[in-house]
């Protein structure tokens, strides 16, 4: 934030004085909160028109012709590719892998617990491993924080494919009507029915927990990856927790 600041008030021997400081601190994307990932983006944008025009050089690969300003090339080979920076200003790199993993993920805690339940309509607990097309299922999902102060949180649940979700759960679902086998639920700030996921945000306490439901249909047969349920910590990305993964098989009716 002091760099973008020194940058927009003219101080140029003041920001590059602190960029040594920057390289040497800086956490990795995944490590930074919300604020700390807009402040370096505002920093970075401004050391980077302050650099002049990017101009990259490369070996044993392709230049890839494009309308924007951005340079790209097309790499066979990771080890054998060179890069040299022919620009007047300095450039920062970021590698980013990505890919599908060999296997899932397992259950995890760290500063978080979570769990998800499968129900009838009914109440009855079932095993989700086996589903029949167009059975609804009601999802339950429940964790606490380790922490005795208010955390803001996110529970993100992707839904296994062939699924939707066909209504969320509010706080007085569960006291009256058919669902109130399901117990006290928390009051989210958001809630939402996505496509291929539910989604919930909302603060938490070790004095309170959380806790909140929905009602989903298998809509297409087939054998599919059923995803662990997950909650995040909104500013600190070491503080999480997540469900283990599995197999469900749904099948025609």
């Amino acid at each position: 934030a002091v760099i973008a600041l020194a940058y927009e008030a003219g101080e140029l021997d003041t920001a590059k004085a602190l960029i040594p400081l920057l390289e040497r601190h800086v956490k990795g994307p995944d490590e930074m909160n919300t604020q700390e990932q807009a402040q370096v983006l505002k920093a970075a944008s401004l050391m980077l028109a302050q650099a002049g025009p990017l101009s990259i050089k490369g070996e044993n690969v392709k230049a890839l012709d494009g309308k924007s300003s951005l340079q790209r090339f097309q790499i066979a080979a990771v080890k054998d590719a060179k890069f040299t920076n022919q620009g007047k200003g300095a450039v920062w790199r970021t590698i980013t892998v990505t890919g599908v993993p060999v296997a899932p993920p397992p259950a995890e805690a760290r500063g978080y617990t979570i769990d998800k339940a499968y129900y009838t309509l009914q109440g009855q607990r079932i095993d989700p491993s086996q589903i029949v097309q167009g059975q609804k299922v009601l999802v339950v999902i429940s964790g606490r924080t380790n922490y005795a102060e208010t955390r803001p949180i996110v529970v993100d649940d992707a839904l296994p494919a062939g699924f939707e979700i066909e209504m969320t759960l509010s706080r007085d679902d569960a006291q009256n009507g058919p669902f109130r086998f399901v117990g006290d639920l928390s009051q989210p700030d958001v809630q939402e029915a996505r496509d291929d996921r539910y989604v919930a945000a909302l603060d938490v306490s070790a004095n309170s927990g959380f806790a909140m439901a929905y009602v989903a249909r298998a809509v297409t047969p087939g054998d599919y990856y059923l995803p662990g349920v997950e909650v995040k910590d909104l500013y600190r990305h070491d503080l999480y927790a997540r469900t283990a993964g599995g197999r469900l098989t749904v099948a025609p009716r």
